[in-house]
């Protein structure tokens, strides 16, 4: 019981690998079973509406029953939930501010927030709203974008002077966009608030679309390009980890 499980498991992922479909007798040589065998569960599956049989080849692919169970899954996703005991463990490795925010029109909005004893008081706070152009959160969001639904939102923000520091041109906030990208994080030099640095990364939702973002925080004294460059594997892998827990295959 427990090999025709895993087999069919096994099946369900050589389909996924492969959205043009896969034949029996494929699919039997890739698990090294009888193509009896492999008949037998492929019947089973399309049964349940896993896979489906198209054309006169009778190739195998993914059934609707996955866009029933995705539409599930991701209707019940919390976010926060999800997300909070890695937000915690950034900031317990770090020993500073974590945030997590979420894209929401034109602006980000900071959905959770995790301190410790050595944090500072700063402007953010869940449920407040920061812009997209100075911020490492918002910044990471926007070069992870499609080129279009970047472009629109750039034709759309004001690009506000917040500090001395923050980027008030579109060509060097795009210039900045494409370094961010090729980088995989982004950087805020006290852009948003004096005396305030933070690195922050793109969290992918299902879709693998930038929907949220985090980012490590403190005070310009404990922020050093050094410790900037020991923070940011931490940061990288912890977005990671949350998009891949928010059904983002990579």
């Amino acid at each position: 019981m427990i090999q025709s499980v895993d087999r069919a498991l096994q099946i369900l992922e050589l389909l996924r690998k492969n959205p043009r479909g896969l034949g029996v007798t494929e699919i039997s040589i890739a698990l090294k079973v009888a193509k009896s065998t492999a008949h037998r569960l492929l019947i089973s599956l399309e049964e349940h509406r896993y896979v489906q049989k198209f054309g006169r080849e009778s190739t195998y692919r993914l059934g609707l029953k996955f866009i029933e169970m995705n539409y599930i899954v991701t209707t019940n996703l919390n976010v926060v939930e999800i997300s909070r005991p890695f937000l915690e463990k950034l900031s317990s490795e770090t020993g500073e501010i974590v945030h997590l925010v979420l894209l929401d029109g034109q602006e980000i909005v900071y959905i959770d927030k995790v301190e410790n004893s050595s944090t500072i008081r700063i402007y953010s706070q869940v449920g407040r709203r920061g812009p997209l152009h100075c911020t490492a959160v918002g910044k990471s969001i926007l070069a992870y974008l499609g080129d279009e639904e970047s472009s629109q939102l750039l034709n759309q923000i004001e690009l506000t002077r917040h500090t001395d520091h923050t980027l008030t041109t579109r060509e060097a906030l795009e210039k900045e966009l494409v370094t961010i990208k090729a980088n995989s994080y982004s950087y805020d030099n006290e852009e948003h608030e004096m005396g305030i640095r933070c690195v922050g990364a793109p969290i992918m939702d299902h879709n693998g679309r930038p929907q949220y973002a985090l980012s490590v925080t403190g005070p310009v004294d404990r922020m050093s390009d050094k410790i900037l460059e020991h923070h940011i594997p931490m940061l990288k892998d912890t977005a990671k980890k949350i998009s891949r827990s928010l059904g983002f295959i990579n």
